[in-house]
């Protein structure tokens, strides 16, 4: 692994802060595997020592960090494939875009797919996705929506039911095998929700944009007492980021809590294997 840190404002080195967040480091990752790469979603423990990610190519890592307050580098790692119900790793890509990420109340993961949409659930294992998932009975109505516009994010709740909120329609689910609620979130003008977390009573949803001067990310709250069946749901923003400040294509989003209990929030961009884009790793506290 390798890992570089990064300015967050690269014309004012003296900045740490964006609207409601403050800045905790963050780091360019690269790495000569040829798995490396389009990593989608990430889940961090809880004591900020490693994180869980996943790939759009089936791929998944275990990352090392060196976090004591600031993100200053990554540690050990480990990287291999995702799985499928046969024991086997995909054999072709489009069984093996994985795009959200959810820790399971057994310790497990739910992972969301696109292409061929459907959600896995992973029990638990060392290291993460070593045993055979099953199908989760995912939500209805995916017959007509794009191959690359299905679950993007994805979270638990409190409660052990997912939240899913799909990228290419005004869609939003919870639920599970024991069936599923749909509502309406709305997101912000120009963006598309690709990852969502939890912070406390509230899930926190990252957007992302496009346009001429690049990849924008707009990072939103929304009250979970708001998730009911048929509602009309916008998020509350927290921050956008957008260029000089440190910007890719940010796809995954989690939370965790610091040695003081202040909530911290980490963002995984997605390369796309691209060597136009970056690998960014950044954490931020929340004000």
């Amino acid at each position: 692994m390798r890992a570089a840190r990064i300015p967050f404002d690269e014309k004012d080195p003296a900045r740490v802060r964006v609207d409601r967040l403050i800045w905790c480091g963050g780091l360019q990752l690269g790495a000569d595997d040829k798995r490396f790469g389009g990593w989608s979603d990430i889940r961090v423990d809880p004591d900020n020592k490693r994180a869980t990610l996943i790939s759009d190519r089936g791929g998944a890592m275990e990352l090392g960090l060196d976090f004591d307050g600031t993100l200053k580098g990554v540690g050990p790692s480990r990287i291999g494939d995702l799985i499928g119900p046969n024991g086997r790793a995909f054999d072709d890509y489009r069984n093996a875009d994985a795009e959200g990420l959810a820790r399971l109340p057994d310790g497990g993961f739910a992972v969301s797919l696109e292409r061929r949409h459907r959600i896995l659930a992973y029990p638990p294992s060392d290291p993460p996705f070593a045993r055979s998932p099953r199908t989760l009975a995912g939500p209805p109505g995916f017959a007509d929506v794009p191959n690359n516009g299905g679950m993007e994010a994805l979270a638990a709740l409190p409660d052990g039911r997912l939240l899913v909120l799909v990228e290419d329609r005004p869609w939003g689910f919870v639920g599970g095998d024991k069936g599923w609620i749909k509502f309406e979130y709305r997101a912000g003008d120009g963006f598309k929700p690709v990852g969502a977390c939890v912070v406390g009573d509230a899930a926190i949803v990252l957007e992302r944009g496009f346009g001429l001067a690049g990849f924008a990310s707009r990072i939103v709250r929304v009250p979970l007492a708001e998730l009911r069946e048929g509602a009309s749901v916008a998020g509350e923003e927290l921050a956008r980021l957008r260029a000089p400040l440190a910007i890719d294509n940010f796809e995954g989003i989690d939370a965790t809590k610091d040695a003081l209990g202040r909530d911290l929030l980490w963002l995984i961009a997605d390369d796309n294997f691209s060597f136009l884009q970056r690998t960014l790793l950044v954490c931020f506290q929340i004000a």
